[in-house]
């Protein structure tokens, strides 16, 4: 998403967080693995262009309908969101609303100095840097290159981390880069390889994000609409973080209190039901039909609710202790656990070897699922979706306060998402000047995460839960 958890109004998949992920998936395939030709060379004597103060006042925003055009093109979004924009009117509706809280809430943010810091403008560097890069091999792949070489070659790179200071700005990058990678990540320490690794990405992205601004990318309008809505992004996000994850938060006597008044997140009616299933069952009911008919486990309902075979330690814990604990052709209570209501039926019972060669007991079993959640969701206990409900109330209370505070947000609704190489050579020439009579933006924004996510990524830690 643009903005972490808890802003699904702003810009969430696929019709938001779209524009966010686009960036960081692309430009692996328009930097590393594209055609790109040899554009003209740069010395380490080149300086490279220094980005507008990250502090800058930004004068409101305002968008276009060519630079939407525009937007939606640099970032790659793909063709099903571009059909959905095309066919669907409330979902570019939704997406030019979302866009505007977005950019409020940068404003907001702005206003708050968050881009004043370190650590902020830092990151705004880097995504310049970024974006950058992304057009300058976007246009070196247009004019028929076809190797990554010509983008930036091994010996540009290696003379980069050459120059004076250049290791200095590698350390900071990596700072920001060990403090913001995924929290999946946050244990692991980073070897002598990887350091190296993400050195040489750094430096790659850092020598064609020069070579673009020697070639003039920075210039182009196109750069600009990008570097604006990531600008944003970084902004609006950091200021959730900070302030309002704090003033949305849902406390312990809110919670009671919309429990009391939506008794339907409870989990009584589920139960109930597990009970007449139950009922069923112990009177003669079929276990296949009953599971086919009301299970929520959508894995296996139409085989009956067949789990296979599986030993100790592959389930939740209150499932297997129920389980073990049947004879063969038994049935089980209600068993709950963190995804609703299960009854269970053991159907066989073995010792089977393990991979290490030692004998381990199995169950063949099969279950019947009352869910108390969403299917195929995140189990959630009754509190965790009153809390959710309460704060996204709360949210939306406080990004419509500060849309009126923040004036100046104008977006074009209607917006090509599906726009000609003409009209997009059009739209990137009439921004260019305009802008050449007016303020320039300042640098947007990318993290050293998003760096990272452009070459070889190591992987984050996985989030599977034990079945069912």
């Amino acid at each position: 998403m643009i903005l972490k958890k808890g802003t699904n109004r702003i810009l969430k998949l696929t019709t938001r967080a779209i524009l966010a992920l686009a960036l960081l998936s692309t430009l692996s395939a328009s930097l590393f693995a594209q055609k790109t030709q040899r554009g003209r060379g740069t010395t380490a004597a080149r300086t490279q262009r220094s980005a507008p103060p990250a502090a800058a006042t930004q004068k409101g925003v305002n968008l276009s309908s060519l630079d939407l055009s525009l937007l939606i093109e640099e970032l790659g979004v793909p063709p099903q969101a571009r059909a959905q924009f095309a066919t669907n009117e409330e979902s570019r509706k939704e997406f030019v609303r979302d866009l505007r809280e977005m950019f409020a809430v940068a404003e907001e943010a702005r206003a708050a100095g968050l881009a004043d810091r370190a650590n902020t403008k830092l990151q705004l560097g880097l995504s310049r840097s970024f974006v950058i890069a992304r057009r300058y091999s976007k246009l070196r792949q247009q004019a028929g290159a076809a190797s990554p070489e010509q983008v930036a070659s091994k010996e540009e790179v290696a003379a980069f981390v050459k120059e004076p200071g250049q290791e200095q700005k590698f350390q900071e990058f990596l700072q920001d880069y060990l403090k913001n990678r995924p929290q999946s990540e946050q244990g692991n320490t980073l070897t002598d390889e990887g350091r190296e690794g993400l050195r040489q990405q750094w430096a790659t992205i850092m020598v064609s994000a020069r070579k673009g601004a020697a070639a003039g990318v920075d210039r182009e309008h196109a750069t600009e609409v990008v570097l604006k809505y990531q600008h944003a992004r970084l902004l609006a996000g950091a200021y959730f973080n900070e302030v309002l994850n704090a003033r949305t938060k849902a406390t312990e006597a809110e919670i009671d209190a919309y429990l009391a008044a939506h008794p339907e997140l409870g989990t009584t009616q589920s139960k109930a039901k597990a009970e007449e299933v139950l009922a069923k069952l112990r009177a003669g009911g079929d276990f296949a039909a009953l599971a086919k008919e009301h299970s929520g486990d959508p894995s296996n309902k139409d085989q009956g609710g067949d789990l296979g075979w599986f030993a100790r330690g592959m389930m939740v814990k209150p499932f297997e202790d129920a389980a073990f604990a049947l004879k063969p052709g038994e049935l089980s209570g209600i068993v709950e656990t963190q995804f609703g209501y299960h009854i269970i039926k053991v159907d066989e019972r073995r010792m089977q070897d393990s991979p290490n060669g030692q004998p381990t007991e199995q169950v063949h079993a099969r279950h019947i699922l009352i869910s108390t959640g969403t299917p195929g969701a995140r189990p959630q206990s009754p509190r965790e979706k009153a809390s959710s409900a309460i704060e996204e109330e709360k949210r939306g209370k406080v990004i419509a306060e500060i849309m009126s505070r923040r004036g100046g947000i104008v977006v074009a609704e209607d917006f090509d998402a599906n726009p000609t190489p003409a009209t997009l050579k059009a739209a990137n020439a009439q921004g260019a000047t305009a802008a050449a009579t007016s303020v320039r933006t300042p640098a947007a924004a990318t993290t050293s995460t998003e760096v990272k996510a452009t070459g070889t990524r190591t992987r984050a830690g996985s989030s599977r839960r034990k079945r069912p």
